[in-house]
């Protein structure tokens, strides 16, 4: 064997001798430090925080320092970390006011638990001893500037609260945006602390710099809408500047029927002159647009919509649009031609045409009916709705066995206004419909009568969780015979929308054991809705009112209680109603969609 085989063996012994011993050094000092790593893993697990206590705190001040303590969940406890706990408490006492508290942190490790435990003593508050405001330039004198100062949250005398004073700096910037001062600045804006006196001083000065006026409107597209975009526009070119006024003019813009996307702004960049240019940048619907839509409610079964709408047929925008409705009890189509007079949302005229089956299988009612209707709409008063209509209808119907048939020729006039804050699930709203229509036997119609109605329907929110809701509807029809009044015309109550607790339109008059309708209607509602969760509210309600001919029938009185879920197209109301005028108190079971407006 030659030397080179000899020395190529003697390595390869070396170093599997070297990895031998390697290895039993390796897991002898596994078996030696795995009980400690163990160890030490355990007694991280049982000394990380789960919870905390804070003792000598309530209202805000314990909310305030709560937020910082949760924070400390899971962490390991160490010095490092009550330093920096500590000193953060302490910060969220200053932000409201106690500059001189005394915190105490420790950990209570009982139960197998660690939680940390706060023991405050916040100390004396320092309080707002001077409120020095001012504004200096061309804006100096302007009233409806300084109308800001009365409504910001700082009061002298008040405990200090670092968020209050931000809020009362974010309030005279919006007034100066809102009435176009762009060129304001804040010379001064400091909130003094005094902490020997355990007083403070607030100092806001504004240059306000000029107010600028409304510039020229610059629409950013060739429109053939140009026109209604101006005339949509209420202000002109030359007048002080209010960002209100540009939100209603977008809001208006987006509630014509000839946009997709609107956007509306000052060009603030291109301010000039003491004028600044409005920017209207608009997309045009596609020439025929089509919506598919659906819902659900008891009284008519699951529902689906369908809308056709081609928004710009001529060079003056007129524009036509179809809606079919298909719900178990009803089926309707409609089609109708509008001709806009300056004011495409408000100023129209309408000419359409619509058919309507319904089958009321509980009442044994069916009907038929075609309506003809020209309508002219426009805006009067403080966003009241007039219109004034002039309608043909014949109608066909059957009540059990009775087969009828009628023709009407009604002109009439509505009022109607409704006003909501929150989108599809308001938190303030009022609603009204005022509407009278006549007809005689002299002018096409199957009978004399006048018919007047009244709709009124009001919400409101208070303290962010109770809503409180009423409705009431009121009807009469002047007429001999109620039998030759055609039976969509007649009034009916019951039903998720008028008194829950009673099937759809099973409260009227009756004959040989059918409701006939009747001339009176009286209705109403009182609902309170408490939100316990943040897209639920609970209800409780009652409904009452009746459909008669002379009153000398009982009320029908219905109660319950329901769920609300919010949702984006407006809550779903799940109701249980129990109709307290029926011999046995039967209930119901009540499902819509949408917003009580």
């Amino acid at each position: 064997m030659s030397d080179l085989t000899i020395h190529c063996c003697s390595i390869l012994r070396s170093w599997s001798s070297s990895r031998l011993i390697f290895c039993r050094f390796f897991i002898l000092l596994s078996i030696l430090i795995w009980p400690a790593v163990t160890a030490y893993a355990a007694v991280q697990q049982a000394t990380t925080i789960t919870g905390y206590s804070i003792n000598g705190l309530s209202g805000e001040l314990e909310e305030n320092v709560a937020l910082y303590l949760v924070q400390l969940k899971g962490e390991v406890p160490s010095r490092q970390l009550q330093r920096y706990a500590s000193a953060q408490v302490k910060a969220s006492m200053r932000a409201l006011g106690y500059y001189h508290s005394e915190v105490e942190l420790s950990l209570d490790r009982s139960e197998g638990k660690a939680q940390v435990i706060a023991n405050i003593i916040p100390g004396k508050a320092t309080r707002i001893a001077r409120l020095d405001y001012q504004f200096s330039g061309p804006g100096e004198d302007d009233q409806q500037l300084k109308a800001v100062l009365d409504s910001l949250p700082l009061q002298q005398g008040q405990v200090v609260h670092h968020g209050q004073y931000d809020s009362a700096k974010s309030a005279i910037d919006r007034q100066l945006l809102e009435l176009g001062y762009f060129d304001a600045k804040w010379q001064q804006s400091k909130l003094a602390i005094n902490r020997s006196q355990h007083s403070a001083e607030v100092v806001l000065h504004v240059q306000t710099g000029p107010r600028y006026d409304y510039g020229p409107i610059n629409i950013s597209s060739d429109t053939p809408a140009s026109n209604y975009i101006y005339s949509l526009a209420h202000f002109k070119t030359g007048q002080p500047y209010r960002a209100t006024k540009v939100s209603e003019f977008n809001l208006a813009l987006s509630q014509t029927p000839y946009f997709s996307s609107v956007r509306v702004y000052a060009d603030i960049p291109a301010r000039t002159n003491g004028e600044v240019p409005i920017r209207v940048e608009v997309l045009h619907k596609p020439q025929d647009s089509f919506e598919v839509g659906g819902g659900y409610s008891t009284d008519l079964g699951p529902k689906a919509r369908f809308k056709w709408s081609r928004p710009w047929i001529t060079e003056d925008g007129h524009y036509l649009e179809s809606n079919l409705n298909i719900s178990k009890r009803q089926q309707d189509i409609s089609f109708a031609y509008t001709v806009p007079v300056d004011d495409p949302n408000d100023d129209i005229w309408r000419f359409s045409l619509g058919y309507k089956l319904e089958d009321n299988v509980d009442t044994d009612i069916f009907s038929k009916t075609l309506t003809g209707l020209v309508q002219r709409q426009w805006k009067v008063g403080k966003d009241w709705i007039r219109t004034a209509f002039l309608r043909r209808e014949y109608e066909e119907f059957r009540i059990g066995e009775q087969h009828q048939r009628t023709k009407m020729l009604l002109p009439g006039v509505s009022f109607a206004r409704k006003q909501s804050k929150g989108g599809t699930t308001p938190f303030w709203g009022e609603q009204w419909l005022i509407s009278t229509e006549v007809g005689t036997e002299h002018l096409a119609s199957t009978t004399d009568i006048v018919r007047v109605q009244l709709q009124y329907a009001w919400l409101n929110t208070y303290w962010q969780r109770h809503m409180f809701f009423t409705r009431v509807n009121l009807g009469a029809i002047y007429v001999d015979d109620i039998n030759d009044v055609p039976v969509s015309m007649r009034f009916f109550a019951g039903g998720d929308q008028s008194i829950r607790g009673y099937k759809y339109e099973s409260i009227s008059p009756e004959r040989n054991g059918y409701n006939i309708g009747g001339k009176y209607l009286a209705t109403g509602t009182l609902e309170y809705n408490y939100q316990f969760a943040d897209n639920w509210r609970a209800a409780l309600f009652v409904d009452a009112g009746t459909a008669t001919n002379d009153f000398s029938e009982s009320w029908s009185v219905g109660t319950g209680f329901g769920v609300r879920y919010l949702t984006p197209v407006g809550p779903i109301r799940i109701d249980h109603a129990w109709a307290l005028s029926t011999p046995n108190n039967t209930t119901r079971l009540s499902i819509t969609v949408g917003p009580e407006l």
